[in-house]
């Protein structure tokens, strides 16, 4: 009876190392997979809104949230990584005015951030 026992309590340790590290599996980052984070530069003298759409770093078609970058910094997408050497939509809005929005490229690089600019 306890060679069962034993053996019931090592498949279920087994089994939770697995499982328990898909399902604990970290945050994407630039050393794991080929991806980037979007760092956008507003050279513009009024504040900007922006988001980003494209392929992520699973290759889903994605966007991210609506981030704010003040005039003549530079804003970081944060917590989005997004494929290297693939392009994006980067969907903008200046002050009141309405949205537009521009391609941009995410080239091949071993940096973590990309920049994009607004002007």
């Amino acid at each position: 009876m306890r060679t069962l026992g034993r053996k019931t309590t090592t498949a279920v340790l087994a089994a939770t190392a697995v499982f328990g590290s898909l399902a604990t599996a970290g945050t994407a980052h630039a050393d794991s997979v080929p991806a980037v984070q979007v760092e956008v530069c507003n050279d513009a003298s009024v504040q900007q809104k922006f988001w980003v759409k494209g392929y992520n770093q699973y290759n889903d078609w994605d966007d991210s949230p609506v981030w704010t970058v003040n005039a003549h910094t530079c804003a970081t997408g944060w917590g989005y990584w997004w494929k290297k050497n693939a392009s994006v939509e980067l969907h903008y809005k200046r002050g009141n005015a309405g949205w537009n929005w521009k391609p941009g490229y995410l080239p091949r690089t071993d940096a973590a951030t990309t920049t994009l600019r607004l002007s």
